[in-house]
């Protein structure tokens, strides 16, 4: 017996397999077997329908069909679509941020024919309202002279023929045509025509440092504050000197540049540090307050600012906060700006237009591919062009 194990055990085994395979193979029929068998048992001995029965053409009527009771349930086509909220099976339509190029909701820009701007969700920046913008076919139709601006709008602006190319200007006030076509303003009237503050972009904002001037230190030791002493480090006759001074009592000068600037110290405060730090003023600005923090430089309060026109070959405006600045001309129409606020971080400029209506601008960064440095026009969305034998209508305050 143990020989014929050994001299048989693979068949042995092949054997056995094989029956437990058709065991379970007949265990599996059987199976089914029987549930098609309570299948069919679900249906016997079932009651005949009510004498009002109508039987569904599901296949037959359209109502039943998939497609439309999709579209009865708003579920194909987004009918009110918000921020946080789409319907099932369609995407939600989403839009790119200029500024930061982050896929934000399409309706974080405002509608057509808004006049206030949207916010990006991501980086916080100001969205313009979205333009109008016709196909290329419907352009084609009505551009018989293919330069971008339809045929409808230069009759109605009785044209020249002569003046029909994009970059003219027939009113020379220092818009093209199709800036003037975009903007719906008159092309042969130069007092009509796009904001000049439009083509006005921030450059450069610093803040100037009073070379030389350094609070030392402040002695507090006195119990009347009006006692303490402030040490300063001033410039005069373009050597170093000690100035000694208390709180609303004499002035000191010191050297900036080629003028010699008179300070007084107006006041000792406490910063989040818990340091005290000297407020000055210059004597010709009552109104300023310069903080000095001991052993730092000292910085002019209102930065400088330099704004470059794109409209005119980057030509620059260099102003400070609270000054002014002038765009265009009697001819076509004068623009007065008084700049708001600068940040020397960020060089964002916000200005206020002068007048019985004010209105506020935030100035957008000047491009790096027209930066001023390259002696190069720049050339901004609008695609400006030299005005003709015309002042350069940038006249500074």
């Amino acid at each position: 017996m143990k020989k014929f194990l050994n001299a048989h055990y693979e068949k042995i085994i092949l054997a056995v397999l094989l029956i437990a395979f058709a065991a379970l193979l007949f265990y599996q029929l059987r199976f089914v077997q029987k549930a098609q068998n309570e299948d069919v048992e679900k249906w016997v001995d079932q009651k005949e329908p009510p004498s009002d029965h109508k039987p569904i053409d599901f296949a037959g009527k359209s109502k039943y069909k998939m497609e439309n009771i999709f579209s009865e349930w708003d579920m194909i086509e987004i009918v009110h679509p918000s921020a946080d909220k789409t319907t099932l099976m369609a995407p939600y339509p989403m839009s790119e941020c200029v500024y930061c190029h982050v896929l934000i909701p399409a309706n974080a820009y405002p509608a057509i024919g808004e006049t206030k701007n949207g916010k990006c969700p991501a980086c916080g920046k100001a969205l313009a309202p979205r333009l109008k913008i016709e196909s290329a076919e419907v352009i084609a139709k009505n551009d018989s002279n293919g330069n971008g601006i339809l045929d409808d709008w230069e009759k109605e602006m009785k044209i020249s023929p002569d003046f029909t190319s994009p970059d003219s200007d027939e009113d020379s006030d220092g818009f093209t045509l199709l800036q003037e076509f975009k903007a719906k303003t008159d092309p042969t009237d130069s007092l009509s025509h796009p904001k000049y503050i439009t083509q006005i972009f921030s450059s450069a904002v610093t803040q100037k440092r009073f070379a030389g001037l350094e609070l030392v230190k402040i002695d507090d030791t006195k119990p009347d504050k009006k006692d303490w002493t402030a040490t300063f480090n001033v410039v005069r006759n373009d050597k170093k000197r000690t100035e000694f001074v208390r709180i609303n009592v004499g002035t000191f000068n010191h050297q900036d540049g080629r003028n010699n600037v008179a300070f007084a110290l107006i006041d000792i405060e406490t910063d989040d540090k818990q340091e005290h730090v000297a407020i000055i003023q210059r004597i010709t600005k009552p109104d300023e307050r310069i903080v000095c923090h001991p052993k730092q430089s000292v910085y002019d309060p209102m930065p400088r600012v330099r704004l470059v026109n794109t409209l005119y070959d980057n030509r620059t405006i260099t102003s400070q906060v609270g000054g002014s600045f002038k765009l265009g001309s009697e001819k076509t129409g004068e623009e007065l700006y008084n700049i708001i606020s600068a940040d020397p971080v960020t060089k964002e400029v916000v200005v206020e237009s002068a007048g019985e209506k004010t209105e506020t601008f935030k100035l957008q960064l000047l491009p790096k591919a027209t930066s001023a440095d390259d002696g190069k026009a720049a050339q901004s969305a609008a695609e400006p062009a030299k005005a003709k034998n015309e002042d350069p209508f940038l006249k500074k305050q």
